[in-house]
Protein backbone atom coordinates (compact mmCIF):
# COMPACT_ATOMS: atom_id res chain seq x y z
CA UNK A 1 0.00 0.00 0.00
CA UNK A 2 2.58 3.02 0.61
CA UNK A 3 4.53 1.78 -2.80
CA UNK A 4 0.97 2.99 -4.04
CA UNK A 5 0.88 5.83 -2.13
CA UNK A 6 4.54 6.61 -3.10
CA UNK A 7 3.68 6.43 -6.88
CA UNK A 8 0.81 8.80 -6.37
CA UNK A 9 2.59 11.39 -4.81
CA UNK A 10 6.02 11.19 -6.70
CA UNK A 11 3.89 10.40 -10.18
CA UNK A 12 1.68 13.33 -9.68
CA UNK A 13 2.73 15.52 -13.06
CA UNK A 14 3.84 18.98 -13.11
CA UNK A 15 4.44 19.00 -9.22
CA UNK A 16 7.48 19.59 -7.19
CA UNK A 17 8.11 16.78 -4.44
CA UNK A 18 11.66 17.58 -4.44
CA UNK A 19 10.64 20.45 -3.05
CA UNK A 20 8.07 19.04 -0.53
CA UNK A 21 10.73 16.69 0.65
CA UNK A 22 13.45 19.35 0.99
CA UNK A 23 11.42 20.98 3.16
CA UNK A 24 10.22 18.48 5.50
CA UNK A 25 13.82 17.21 5.85
CA UNK A 26 14.46 20.72 7.14
CA UNK A 27 11.91 20.66 9.29
CA UNK A 28 12.60 17.39 10.96
CA UNK A 29 16.21 18.64 11.14
CA UNK A 30 15.18 21.75 12.99
CA UNK A 31 12.44 19.61 15.47
CA UNK A 32 15.76 17.25 15.80
CA UNK A 33 17.74 20.34 16.95
CA UNK A 34 15.07 21.48 19.27
CA UNK A 35 14.52 17.96 20.62
CA UNK A 36 18.38 17.54 21.37
CA UNK A 37 18.47 20.84 23.21
CA UNK A 38 15.27 20.52 25.49
CA UNK A 39 17.08 17.43 27.11
CA UNK A 40 19.81 19.86 28.69
CA UNK A 41 17.86 22.19 29.17
CA UNK A 42 15.73 20.05 30.99
CA UNK A 43 18.85 18.25 32.82
CA UNK A 44 19.61 22.04 34.20
CA UNK A 45 16.39 22.70 35.52
CA UNK A 46 16.48 19.82 37.33
CA UNK A 47 19.50 20.46 39.35
CA UNK A 48 22.52 19.26 36.77
CA UNK A 49 23.50 16.11 34.93
CA UNK A 50 23.96 12.61 36.84
CA UNK A 51 25.65 9.39 36.34
CA UNK A 52 22.81 7.77 34.79
CA UNK A 53 22.32 10.71 32.41
CA UNK A 54 22.20 10.54 28.39
CA UNK A 55 25.25 10.53 26.20
CA UNK A 56 23.13 13.22 24.52
CA UNK A 57 23.87 15.62 27.01
CA UNK A 58 27.15 16.29 26.61
CA UNK A 59 27.00 15.98 22.50
CA UNK A 60 25.06 18.43 22.74
CA UNK A 61 27.29 21.29 25.30
CA UNK A 62 30.15 19.86 23.15
CA UNK A 63 28.44 20.89 19.75
CA UNK A 64 27.36 24.27 21.17
CA UNK A 65 30.81 24.79 22.94
CA UNK A 66 32.59 23.79 19.43
CA UNK A 67 30.13 26.55 17.36
CA UNK A 68 31.02 29.38 20.45
CA UNK A 69 27.58 29.19 21.91
CA UNK A 70 27.52 28.83 25.77
CA UNK A 71 25.18 26.27 27.09
CA UNK A 72 23.41 28.23 29.14
CA UNK A 73 19.90 27.48 29.91
CA UNK A 74 18.82 30.81 28.49
CA UNK A 75 20.34 29.95 25.20
CA UNK A 76 18.79 26.28 25.22
CA UNK A 77 15.74 27.63 25.48
CA UNK A 78 16.47 30.02 22.62
CA UNK A 79 16.98 27.00 20.65
CA UNK A 80 14.77 24.92 21.33
CA UNK A 81 12.04 28.17 20.36
CA UNK A 82 14.27 28.89 17.65
CA UNK A 83 13.87 25.44 15.90
CA UNK A 84 10.07 25.02 16.55
CA UNK A 85 9.58 27.88 14.95
CA UNK A 86 11.89 27.16 11.88
CA UNK A 87 10.35 23.56 12.16
CA UNK A 88 6.86 24.97 11.56
CA UNK A 89 8.12 27.37 8.94
CA UNK A 90 9.41 24.66 6.67
CA UNK A 91 5.75 22.68 7.27
CA UNK A 92 4.10 25.38 6.49
CA UNK A 93 6.07 25.55 2.96
CA UNK A 94 5.47 21.72 2.34
CA UNK A 95 1.73 22.13 3.34
CA UNK A 96 0.93 25.01 1.56
CA UNK A 97 2.24 23.78 -1.51
CA UNK A 98 0.56 20.48 -1.25
CA UNK A 99 -2.78 22.44 -0.33
CA UNK A 100 -2.35 24.33 -3.55
CA UNK A 101 -1.32 21.55 -5.47
CA UNK A 102 -4.00 19.87 -4.71
CA UNK A 103 -6.54 21.87 -6.95
CA UNK A 104 -4.01 21.62 -9.35
CA UNK A 105 -3.93 17.97 -9.72
CA UNK A 106 -7.38 17.39 -9.54
CA UNK A 107 -7.74 20.09 -12.73
CA UNK A 108 -4.89 19.14 -14.50
CA UNK A 109 -6.31 15.55 -14.54
CA UNK A 110 -9.97 16.79 -15.52
CA UNK A 111 -8.16 18.79 -18.88
CA UNK A 112 -5.88 15.89 -19.37
CA UNK A 113 -8.86 13.40 -19.58
CA UNK A 114 -10.97 15.67 -21.19
CA UNK A 115 -8.43 16.41 -24.17
CA UNK A 116 -7.65 13.00 -24.34
CA UNK A 117 -10.70 12.16 -24.88
CA UNK A 118 -11.73 14.28 -27.15
CA UNK A 119 -8.77 13.39 -29.24
CA UNK A 120 -9.24 9.77 -29.43
CA UNK A 121 -10.42 8.18 -32.45
CA UNK A 122 -14.60 8.34 -32.99
CA UNK A 123 -14.85 4.54 -32.98
CA UNK A 124 -12.99 4.26 -29.33
CA UNK A 125 -15.04 7.33 -28.38
CA UNK A 126 -18.28 5.61 -29.37
CA UNK A 127 -17.85 2.94 -27.03
CA UNK A 128 -17.45 4.76 -24.25
CA UNK A 129 -20.40 5.08 -21.53
CA UNK A 130 -21.26 9.11 -20.73
CA UNK A 131 -21.96 8.60 -17.25
CA UNK A 132 -19.09 7.04 -16.41
CA UNK A 133 -17.00 9.65 -18.35
CA UNK A 134 -18.39 12.49 -16.57
CA UNK A 135 -18.41 10.81 -13.13
CA UNK A 136 -14.14 10.63 -13.51
CA UNK A 137 -13.83 14.19 -14.55
CA UNK A 138 -16.30 15.10 -11.87
CA UNK A 139 -16.07 13.05 -8.80
CA UNK A 140 -13.04 11.11 -9.75
CA UNK A 141 -10.56 13.77 -10.56
CA UNK A 142 -11.80 15.76 -7.12
CA UNK A 143 -11.19 12.40 -5.48
CA UNK A 144 -8.23 12.23 -6.84
CA UNK A 145 -6.48 14.98 -5.74
CA UNK A 146 -7.55 13.68 -2.07
CA UNK A 147 -5.16 11.03 -2.73
CA UNK A 148 -2.85 13.18 -3.65
CA UNK A 149 -3.18 15.23 -0.54
CA UNK A 150 -3.26 12.33 1.85
CA UNK A 151 0.04 10.64 0.30
CA UNK A 152 1.85 13.82 0.68
CA UNK A 153 0.63 14.39 4.54
CA UNK A 154 1.59 10.30 5.05
CA UNK A 155 5.12 10.61 3.46
CA UNK A 156 5.16 13.83 5.83
CA UNK A 157 4.10 11.93 9.24
CA UNK A 158 6.75 9.15 8.24
CA UNK A 159 9.40 11.75 7.76
CA UNK A 160 8.76 13.45 11.44
CA UNK A 161 8.23 9.99 13.37
CA UNK A 162 11.82 9.37 11.64
CA UNK A 163 13.39 12.12 13.28
CA UNK A 164 11.82 11.17 17.10
CA UNK A 165 13.07 7.55 15.91
CA UNK A 166 17.08 8.84 15.50
CA UNK A 167 16.47 11.52 18.68
CA UNK A 168 15.10 8.50 20.86
CA UNK A 169 18.39 6.55 19.90
CA UNK A 170 20.81 9.64 20.77
CA UNK A 171 18.96 9.21 24.50
CA UNK A 172 18.48 5.41 24.71
CA UNK A 173 18.76 2.78 22.24
CA UNK A 174 16.79 0.33 24.20
CA UNK A 175 13.74 2.77 24.41
CA UNK A 176 14.12 3.75 20.74
CA UNK A 177 13.98 0.24 19.96
CA UNK A 178 10.66 -0.80 21.74
CA UNK A 179 9.34 2.93 20.36
CA UNK A 180 10.29 1.44 16.99
CA UNK A 181 8.59 -2.12 17.99
CA UNK A 182 5.76 -0.39 19.29
CA UNK A 183 5.22 1.52 15.80
CA UNK A 184 5.25 -2.19 13.79
CA UNK A 185 3.59 -3.45 16.41
CA UNK A 186 0.90 -0.70 16.04
CA UNK A 187 0.70 -0.76 11.86
CA UNK A 188 0.74 -4.77 11.87
CA UNK A 189 -2.48 -4.61 14.16
CA UNK A 190 -4.20 -2.40 11.96
CA UNK A 191 -2.98 -3.13 8.57
CA UNK A 192 -6.10 -5.02 7.79
CA UNK A 193 -8.63 -2.23 8.89
CA UNK A 194 -6.49 -0.27 6.13
CA UNK A 195 -6.98 -2.74 3.45
CA UNK A 196 -10.74 -3.20 4.17
CA UNK A 197 -10.59 0.87 3.62
CA UNK A 198 -9.21 0.46 -0.15
CA UNK A 199 -11.09 -2.72 -0.86
CA UNK A 200 -14.26 -0.84 -0.08
CA UNK A 201 -12.56 2.62 -1.37
CA UNK A 202 -12.41 0.68 -5.23
CA UNK A 203 -15.75 -0.72 -4.61
CA UNK A 204 -17.08 2.77 -3.96
CA UNK A 205 -15.91 4.14 -6.81
CA UNK A 206 -16.83 1.69 -9.74
CA UNK A 207 -20.61 1.94 -7.45
CA UNK A 208 -20.23 5.57 -7.99
CA UNK A 209 -19.41 5.35 -11.66
CA UNK A 210 -22.02 3.11 -12.29
CA UNK A 211 -24.70 4.76 -10.38
CA UNK A 212 -23.93 8.22 -12.50
CA UNK A 213 -24.08 6.55 -15.65
CA UNK A 214 -27.62 4.83 -15.10
CA UNK A 215 -28.34 8.56 -14.27
CA UNK A 216 -26.91 10.00 -16.83
CA UNK A 217 -29.10 7.65 -18.86
CA UNK A 218 -32.20 7.26 -17.26
CA UNK A 219 -32.21 11.59 -17.42
CA UNK A 220 -31.51 11.50 -21.05
CA UNK A 221 -34.51 9.24 -21.69
CA UNK A 222 -36.96 10.82 -18.85
CA UNK A 223 -39.62 11.73 -21.59
CA UNK A 224 -40.51 7.99 -22.99
CA UNK A 225 -39.78 6.71 -19.19
CA UNK A 226 -42.67 9.32 -18.05
CA UNK A 227 -44.87 9.03 -21.14
CA UNK A 228 -44.79 5.06 -20.48
CA UNK A 229 -44.55 5.04 -16.64
CA UNK A 230 -41.83 3.02 -16.89
CA UNK A 231 -39.68 4.87 -14.53
CA UNK A 232 -40.25 2.38 -11.54
CA UNK A 233 -37.76 0.16 -13.03
CA UNK A 234 -35.32 2.72 -13.26
CA UNK A 235 -35.84 3.75 -9.45
CA UNK A 236 -35.27 0.02 -8.44
CA UNK A 237 -31.91 -0.44 -10.18
CA UNK A 238 -30.96 3.23 -8.71
CA UNK A 239 -31.75 1.84 -5.45
CA UNK A 240 -29.86 -0.95 -5.28
CA UNK A 241 -26.51 0.84 -6.80
CA UNK A 242 -27.25 3.31 -4.02
CA UNK A 243 -27.26 0.20 -1.26
CA UNK A 244 -23.75 -0.68 -2.80
CA UNK A 245 -22.62 2.32 -2.22
CA UNK A 246 -23.98 2.87 1.24
CA UNK A 247 -22.17 -0.54 2.00
CA UNK A 248 -19.03 0.47 0.85
CA UNK A 249 -19.32 3.79 2.47
CA UNK A 250 -20.44 2.04 5.88
CA UNK A 251 -17.49 -0.39 5.41
CA UNK A 252 -15.21 2.47 5.07
CA UNK A 253 -16.18 4.47 7.79
CA UNK A 254 -15.93 0.90 10.23
CA UNK A 255 -12.86 0.49 9.64
CA UNK A 256 -11.72 4.24 10.21
CA UNK A 257 -13.14 4.35 13.41
CA UNK A 258 -12.20 0.78 13.97
CA UNK A 259 -8.37 1.91 13.34
CA UNK A 260 -8.79 4.91 15.75
CA UNK A 261 -9.96 3.72 18.57
CA UNK A 262 -8.01 0.30 18.25
CA UNK A 263 -5.31 2.61 18.42
CA UNK A 264 -6.02 4.52 21.59
CA UNK A 265 -6.07 1.84 23.46
CA UNK A 266 -3.07 0.34 21.90
CA UNK A 267 -1.07 3.41 22.94
CA UNK A 268 -2.56 4.20 26.17
CA UNK A 269 -1.04 -0.09 26.97
CA UNK A 270 2.01 0.82 25.36
CA UNK A 271 2.73 4.37 26.95
CA UNK A 272 2.31 3.10 30.00
CA UNK A 273 4.03 -0.19 30.10
CA UNK A 274 7.08 2.18 28.07
CA UNK A 275 7.18 4.80 31.29
CA UNK A 276 6.99 2.31 33.67
CA UNK A 277 9.57 0.41 32.43
CA UNK A 278 12.00 3.88 31.74
CA UNK A 279 11.24 4.65 35.75
CA UNK A 280 11.30 1.46 37.91
CA UNK A 281 13.16 -0.94 35.63
CA UNK A 282 15.52 1.37 33.41
CA UNK A 283 15.88 3.99 36.23
CA UNK A 284 16.53 7.03 33.59
CA UNK A 285 16.41 10.09 35.44
CA UNK A 286 13.67 12.34 35.49
CA UNK A 287 14.98 15.05 32.62
CA UNK A 288 15.34 11.83 30.23
CA UNK A 289 12.71 10.12 31.66
CA UNK A 290 10.58 13.62 30.78
CA UNK A 291 11.82 14.18 26.99
CA UNK A 292 12.08 10.38 26.37
CA UNK A 293 8.31 10.55 27.49
CA UNK A 294 7.89 13.18 25.03
CA UNK A 295 9.75 11.38 21.87
CA UNK A 296 7.88 8.62 22.57
CA UNK A 297 4.69 9.74 22.81
CA UNK A 298 5.31 11.69 19.34
CA UNK A 299 7.06 8.82 17.65
CA UNK A 300 4.21 6.84 18.38
CA UNK A 301 1.18 9.32 17.92
CA UNK A 302 3.06 10.55 14.46
CA UNK A 303 2.82 6.33 13.49
CA UNK A 304 -0.94 6.90 14.19
CA UNK A 305 -1.08 9.70 12.05
CA UNK A 306 0.77 8.24 9.76
CA UNK A 307 -1.02 5.24 9.25
CA UNK A 308 -4.71 7.51 10.01
CA UNK A 309 -3.78 9.65 6.54
CA UNK A 310 -2.75 6.21 4.83
CA UNK A 311 -5.80 5.09 5.61
CA UNK A 312 -7.35 8.31 3.57
CA UNK A 313 -5.33 8.08 1.07
CA UNK A 314 -5.85 4.17 0.12
CA UNK A 315 -9.62 5.05 0.21
CA UNK A 316 -9.15 7.60 -2.55
CA UNK A 317 -6.57 5.80 -4.48
CA UNK A 318 -8.95 4.25 -6.24
CA UNK A 319 -10.37 7.42 -8.03
CA UNK A 320 -6.46 8.09 -9.04
CA UNK A 321 -5.66 4.61 -10.45
CA UNK A 322 -9.27 4.57 -12.45
CA UNK A 323 -8.37 8.08 -13.80
CA UNK A 324 -5.29 7.44 -14.73
CA UNK A 325 -6.02 4.13 -16.45
CA UNK A 326 -8.66 5.77 -18.15
CA UNK A 327 -6.59 8.57 -19.88
CA UNK A 328 -3.60 5.96 -20.39
CA UNK A 329 -6.34 3.97 -22.83
CA UNK A 330 -7.28 7.26 -24.37
CA UNK A 331 -4.38 8.75 -24.96
CA UNK A 332 -3.63 4.86 -26.70
CA UNK A 333 -6.81 5.81 -28.72
CA UNK A 334 -5.42 8.33 -30.05
CA UNK A 335 -6.55 9.37 -33.82
CA UNK A 336 -3.78 9.38 -36.28
CA UNK A 337 -3.29 12.65 -38.51
CA UNK A 338 -0.50 11.73 -40.63
CA UNK A 339 -1.70 14.30 -43.52
CA UNK A 340 0.01 17.69 -44.12
CA UNK A 341 -1.13 19.20 -47.04
CA UNK A 342 -4.19 22.06 -46.52
CA UNK A 343 -7.08 21.28 -47.97
CA UNK A 344 -8.79 23.83 -50.73
CA UNK A 345 -12.16 22.37 -51.57
CA UNK A 346 -12.38 24.32 -55.10
CA UNK A 347 -13.82 21.38 -57.53
CA UNK A 348 -15.60 19.26 -54.55
CA UNK A 349 -15.13 16.02 -53.01
CA UNK A 350 -15.34 12.41 -54.29
CA UNK A 351 -15.76 8.80 -52.63
CA UNK A 352 -14.40 6.11 -55.54
CA UNK A 353 -15.15 2.45 -54.97
CA UNK A 354 -15.05 2.84 -50.99
CA UNK A 355 -15.78 0.03 -48.73
CA UNK A 356 -16.27 -0.31 -44.94
CA UNK A 357 -16.59 -2.77 -42.33
CA UNK A 358 -18.00 -2.11 -39.08
CA UNK A 359 -16.20 -5.57 -36.93
CA UNK A 360 -16.97 -8.53 -39.35
CA UNK A 361 -20.30 -6.85 -40.52
CA UNK A 362 -19.66 -4.91 -44.15
CA UNK A 363 -21.51 -1.88 -44.06
CA UNK A 364 -20.34 0.08 -47.74
CA UNK A 365 -19.67 -1.75 -50.45
CA UNK A 366 -17.90 -0.53 -53.46
CA UNK A 367 -19.63 2.73 -53.17
CA UNK A 368 -18.81 6.38 -55.17
CA UNK A 369 -20.10 9.39 -54.53
CA UNK A 370 -19.61 12.60 -56.06
CA UNK A 371 -20.08 16.05 -54.26
CA UNK A 372 -19.48 18.68 -56.69
CA UNK A 373 -18.66 22.08 -54.67
CA UNK A 374 -21.37 24.63 -54.56
CA UNK A 375 -24.01 22.01 -54.97
CA UNK A 376 -26.27 20.13 -53.22
CA UNK A 377 -26.04 16.41 -53.06
CA UNK A 378 -28.59 14.13 -51.30
CA UNK A 379 -28.15 10.69 -49.83
CA UNK A 380 -31.89 8.96 -49.92
CA UNK A 381 -32.22 5.50 -48.19
CA UNK A 382 -33.89 3.85 -45.29
CA UNK A 383 -32.00 4.20 -41.95
CA UNK A 384 -29.51 1.56 -41.32
CA UNK A 385 -28.60 1.61 -45.19
CA UNK A 386 -25.26 3.06 -44.61
CA UNK A 387 -25.63 6.92 -45.32
CA UNK A 388 -24.21 8.38 -42.02
CA UNK A 389 -21.43 5.97 -42.56
CA UNK A 390 -20.90 7.70 -45.85
CA UNK A 391 -20.66 10.82 -44.23
CA UNK A 392 -17.68 9.52 -41.71
CA UNK A 393 -16.08 8.18 -44.16
CA UNK A 394 -16.10 12.02 -45.93
CA UNK A 395 -15.32 13.27 -42.68
CA UNK A 396 -12.32 11.23 -41.65
CA UNK A 397 -14.05 9.99 -38.99
CA UNK A 398 -13.66 6.67 -39.98
CA UNK A 399 -11.33 4.75 -42.83
CA UNK A 400 -12.51 3.06 -45.65
CA UNK A 401 -11.36 -0.86 -45.77
CA UNK A 402 -10.49 -0.03 -49.44
CA UNK A 403 -11.10 2.82 -52.42
CA UNK A 404 -10.36 6.40 -52.13
CA UNK A 405 -11.97 9.81 -50.32
CA UNK A 406 -10.78 12.55 -51.94
CA UNK A 407 -10.82 16.17 -51.18
CA UNK A 408 -10.15 18.27 -54.69
CA UNK A 409 -8.58 14.75 -55.94
CA UNK A 410 -6.28 14.67 -52.85
CA UNK A 411 -6.42 11.46 -50.87
CA UNK A 412 -7.88 12.61 -47.57
CA UNK A 413 -4.76 10.94 -45.76
CA UNK A 414 -3.03 13.00 -46.88
CA UNK A 415 -5.11 16.04 -45.64
CA UNK A 416 -4.89 17.75 -42.49
CA UNK A 417 -7.75 16.24 -40.55
CA UNK A 418 -7.95 19.28 -38.34
CA UNK A 419 -7.60 21.67 -41.08
CA UNK A 420 -10.03 20.02 -43.06
CA UNK A 421 -12.95 19.55 -40.55
CA UNK A 422 -12.63 23.05 -39.44
CA UNK A 423 -13.79 23.70 -43.48
CA UNK A 424 -17.02 21.36 -42.46
CA UNK A 425 -20.69 22.71 -40.76
CA UNK A 426 -22.43 19.25 -39.40
CA UNK A 427 -25.79 19.62 -37.77
CA UNK A 428 -26.47 15.77 -36.34
CA UNK A 429 -29.75 13.29 -36.33
CA UNK A 430 -29.48 13.46 -32.90
CA UNK A 431 -29.59 16.94 -32.57
CA UNK A 432 -29.27 18.00 -28.60
CA UNK A 433 -28.19 21.83 -27.57
CA UNK A 434 -26.04 22.78 -24.25
CA UNK A 435 -27.95 23.80 -21.44
CA UNK A 436 -27.00 27.22 -22.07
CA UNK A 437 -28.33 30.86 -24.07
CA UNK A 438 -28.88 30.39 -27.66
CA UNK A 439 -25.88 32.53 -28.40
CA UNK A 440 -23.31 30.16 -26.13
CA UNK A 441 -25.25 27.17 -28.69
CA UNK A 442 -24.54 28.63 -31.86
CA UNK A 443 -20.81 30.36 -30.64
CA UNK A 444 -19.73 27.35 -28.63
CA UNK A 445 -18.11 29.68 -26.88
CA UNK A 446 -15.44 30.55 -30.14
CA UNK A 447 -14.30 34.10 -29.50
CA UNK A 448 -13.80 34.65 -32.38
CA UNK A 449 -16.89 34.61 -34.10
CA UNK A 450 -18.08 38.16 -34.16
CA UNK A 451 -21.90 39.42 -33.74
CA UNK A 452 -22.33 39.95 -37.42
CA UNK A 453 -21.63 36.49 -38.43
CA UNK A 454 -24.07 35.38 -35.41
CA UNK A 455 -26.76 37.73 -37.36
CA UNK A 456 -25.77 36.29 -40.43
CA UNK A 457 -26.20 32.78 -39.32
CA UNK A 458 -29.20 33.51 -37.70
CA UNK A 459 -30.85 35.41 -40.48
CA UNK A 460 -29.86 32.27 -43.59
CA UNK A 461 -30.68 29.26 -40.46
CA UNK A 462 -34.11 31.11 -40.16
CA UNK A 463 -33.48 32.14 -36.11
CA UNK A 464 -33.99 35.73 -36.80
CA UNK A 465 -37.60 34.39 -37.43
CA UNK A 466 -38.80 33.43 -33.95
CA UNK A 467 -35.81 35.29 -31.47
CA UNK A 468 -38.25 38.13 -31.76
CA UNK A 469 -40.96 36.11 -30.21
CA UNK A 470 -38.70 35.51 -27.29
CA UNK A 471 -37.86 37.60 -24.95
CA UNK A 472 -34.84 37.55 -24.09
CA UNK A 473 -33.47 36.67 -27.82
CA UNK A 474 -29.93 35.31 -27.98
CA UNK A 475 -29.65 35.21 -24.55
CA UNK A 476 -32.51 32.99 -23.94
CA UNK A 477 -31.51 29.93 -22.10
CA UNK A 478 -32.90 26.89 -23.85
CA UNK A 479 -33.02 24.53 -20.94
CA UNK A 480 -31.52 20.54 -20.58
CA UNK A 481 -30.66 19.28 -24.36
CA UNK A 482 -32.98 22.51 -25.97
CA UNK A 483 -36.19 21.42 -24.01
CA UNK A 484 -37.41 25.03 -23.69
CA UNK A 485 -37.67 25.12 -27.45
CA UNK A 486 -39.88 23.20 -30.19
CA UNK A 487 -38.36 20.61 -32.48
CA UNK A 488 -37.99 23.57 -35.31
CA UNK A 489 -36.44 26.18 -33.65
CA UNK A 490 -33.76 23.56 -31.95
CA UNK A 491 -33.26 22.44 -35.54
CA UNK A 492 -32.65 26.14 -36.87
CA UNK A 493 -29.72 26.74 -33.98
CA UNK A 494 -28.16 23.87 -34.94
CA UNK A 495 -28.35 24.95 -38.55
CA UNK A 496 -26.80 27.95 -37.39
CA UNK A 497 -24.32 26.99 -35.01
CA UNK A 498 -23.06 25.11 -38.31
CA UNK A 499 -23.20 28.34 -40.79
CA UNK A 500 -21.99 30.69 -38.31
CA UNK A 501 -18.05 29.74 -39.43
CA UNK A 502 -19.23 29.81 -43.18
CA UNK A 503 -18.18 26.61 -43.84
CA UNK A 504 -16.96 25.24 -47.39
CA UNK A 505 -19.27 21.94 -46.92
CA UNK A 506 -22.42 21.54 -45.21
CA UNK A 507 -23.72 18.42 -44.12
CA UNK A 508 -27.29 17.67 -42.87
CA UNK A 509 -27.86 14.32 -41.36
CA UNK A 510 -31.71 13.93 -41.30
CA UNK A 511 -32.30 17.21 -40.29
CA UNK A 512 -35.85 17.50 -40.42
CA UNK A 513 -36.37 13.42 -39.88
CA UNK A 514 -38.13 14.49 -36.81
CA UNK A 515 -40.18 17.63 -38.12
CA UNK A 516 -44.12 17.91 -39.05
CA UNK A 517 -44.38 18.60 -43.06
CA UNK A 518 -44.93 22.81 -42.84
CA UNK A 519 -41.53 22.98 -40.77
CA UNK A 520 -39.67 20.31 -42.89
CA UNK A 521 -40.89 22.69 -45.99
CA UNK A 522 -39.60 25.66 -44.50
CA UNK A 523 -35.87 24.17 -43.37
CA UNK A 524 -35.58 22.81 -46.98
CA UNK A 525 -36.35 26.50 -48.41
CA UNK A 526 -33.98 27.96 -46.11
CA UNK A 527 -31.30 25.25 -47.16
CA UNK A 528 -31.92 25.61 -50.99
CA UNK A 529 -31.34 29.06 -50.33
CA UNK A 530 -28.10 28.41 -49.43
CA UNK A 531 -27.48 26.32 -52.75
CA UNK A 532 -24.63 28.12 -54.75
CA UNK A 533 -23.07 29.94 -51.71
CA UNK A 534 -22.35 26.75 -50.08
CA UNK A 535 -21.46 23.02 -51.06
CA UNK A 536 -24.49 21.15 -49.26
CA UNK A 537 -24.74 17.12 -48.85
CA UNK A 538 -27.93 16.31 -47.15
CA UNK A 539 -28.88 12.73 -45.84
CA UNK A 540 -32.39 11.94 -45.77
CA UNK A 541 -35.19 9.21 -46.26
CA UNK A 542 -37.84 12.49 -46.68
CA UNK A 543 -38.82 13.10 -50.42
CA UNK A 544 -39.50 16.55 -49.59
CA UNK A 545 -35.49 16.70 -50.54
CA UNK A 546 -35.66 15.66 -53.78
CA UNK A 547 -37.15 18.92 -55.07
CA UNK A 548 -33.70 20.62 -54.41
CA UNK A 549 -31.14 17.89 -55.15
CA UNK A 550 -28.83 18.60 -58.24
CA UNK A 551 -27.26 15.02 -57.15
CA UNK A 552 -29.39 12.24 -55.99
CA UNK A 553 -28.11 8.96 -54.62
CA UNK A 554 -29.97 5.97 -53.39
CA UNK A 555 -28.30 4.24 -50.67
CA UNK A 556 -29.40 0.67 -50.21
CA UNK A 557 -27.42 -2.07 -48.42
CA UNK A 558 -24.77 -0.44 -48.18
CA UNK A 559 -24.46 -0.03 -52.03
CA UNK A 560 -24.74 3.56 -53.37
CA UNK A 561 -26.65 4.62 -56.93
CA UNK A 562 -27.00 7.58 -58.74
CA UNK A 563 -30.49 7.90 -59.67
CA UNK A 564 -32.48 10.38 -62.28
CA UNK A 565 -33.81 13.62 -60.22
CA UNK A 566 -36.55 15.07 -62.87
CA UNK A 567 -36.80 18.20 -60.95
CA UNK A 568 -33.23 18.81 -61.34
CA UNK A 569 -33.24 18.08 -65.04
CA UNK A 570 -35.63 20.91 -64.78
CA UNK A 571 -33.85 23.56 -63.06
CA UNK A 572 -31.18 22.89 -65.61
CA UNK A 573 -33.32 23.13 -68.74
CA UNK A 574 -34.60 26.49 -67.11
CA UNK A 575 -30.79 27.90 -66.47
CA UNK A 576 -29.95 26.85 -70.19
CA UNK A 577 -32.91 28.62 -71.48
Amino acid sequence: MLKSIFKIFFGAKRTRPAFVLTCLVLAGLAEMISMSALLPATTQIGGGASENSSPLNSLVENTLLGIGITPSLENLILIVSGMFVLKAIFAFAAMAYVGYTVAFVATDMRSTLLKQLLDARWSFFTEQRIGFIANSISNDATRAGEAYNNSAITIAYIIQASVYVVIALLISSKLALAGVLVGVILAVSLRSLVKMSRKHGYRQTDRTAELVTYVSDALSNIKPLKSMERQASFIELFRQKIRAIRRALFRQKLARHGRKHGEEILVAFFIGVGVYAAAVVGNMPLPELVVMGIVFFQMVALVGKAQLKLQNAVQFESAWWRLIELIKVSEAAAEPNPGAKTPVFKTGAKLVDVSFSHQTKQVIKNASVEIPAGKITVLQGASGAGKTTLIDLLIGLYQPSSGRVLIDDVELNEIDLRQWRRMLGYVPQELTLFHGTIRENITLGDAIITQADIDEACTRAGVTEFLADIENGLETMTGEMGAKLSGGQRQRIALARALVTKPALLILDEVTSALDPRTEAEIVDNIKSLAGEFTIITITHRPAWTAVADQLYQVEHGKVNEIPNPTAAKRKKRARA
